[in-house]
């Protein structure tokens, strides 16, 4: 069933944009440097972690696509692929109202790691995008979630996700947070990380966005983990930020 939906959201994003229009698109390529990392198989050393990270959005008429890749490399061989693939399908669109769109949400994420561990999980749901004055974007999805990993294999929760983005000239502040509810095999969660960034492009000469900042990952009872201390449960990470816009 959950192949058949990936699937499904596959193909149905890829027919959907051979037919319809590309209103914008945007890559950017990133890459962090940062410590403090908790979960992660070299819990005896600083947690250390480089991510090299290839992202993607795009607005169409048939509604947005969005995905990413991060490859982590942390210390004693410690090596990550995380992905997530989220296409949205607009199903009525308002003007003159804070809320922009109502969309039908599905995210397929998955990783792997040389610690054993691995995932692919299956989110659908439904979601707003919202006006918001000040605001570049904002937006507020709710999910259900078919977990399926090597922690539990298992119980299903909800998921509520919110985006945003903010600028000032070059300055700008962009992020997500994401809620997890909680059932018998693992506790609810929170994954809260922005980044703050300021473009140099304009004083490198470049139209392309080349931006330097930090982005603060706190995520509370992270992957909802039952079996560990509860003072190894909470990320507090602060990762030095260059992304270079495509």
């Amino acid at each position: 069933m959950k192949k058949q939906l990936l699937t499904a959201a596959i193909i149905a994003a890829a027919s959907a944009g051979a037919s319809a229009e590309q209103f914008w698109a945007d890559n950017s390529v990133s890459m962090l440097y940062g410590s403090d990392y908790t979960l992660t198989p070299n819990a005896d050393e600083t947690n250390t972690l480089t991510t090299l990270t290839l992202e993607h959005v795009s607005g169409h008429s048939w509604g947005g696509l969005f995905y990413f890749v991060d490859r982590h490399v942390g210390e004693s061989n410690f090596e990550e692929t995380y992905a997530e693939f989220s296409p949205k399908f607009t199903l009525v669109s308002f003007e003159d109202s804070i809320v922009k769109s109502v969309n039908a949400a599905f995210t397929y994420e998955f990783s792997s790691n040389s610690g054993g561990f691995n995932q692919d999980n299956y989110l659908y749901g439904v979601g707003a995008d919202l006006a918001i004055p000040g605001m570049n974007f904002a937006s507020v999805t709710y999910y259900y979630s078919q977990r399926n990993n090597t922690f539990d294999n298992g119980d299903n929760d909800h998921q509520l996700t919110l985006t945003y983005g903010w600028s000032s000239g070059n300055f700008n502040i962009d992020g997500f947070l994401d809620y997890s509810t909680g059932t018998e095999d693992h506790d609810s969660e929170m994954n809260f990380t922005p980044q703050l960034t300021y473009n140099l492009g304009p004083a490198l000469g470049t139209q392309n966005k080349v931006k330097v900042g930090v982005e603060y990952s706190y995520w509370n009872n992270k992957f909802g983990s039952k079996f560990v201390e509860d003072d190894d449960r909470d990320q507090n990470a602060i990762s030095l930020l260059l992304k270079v816009h495509l």
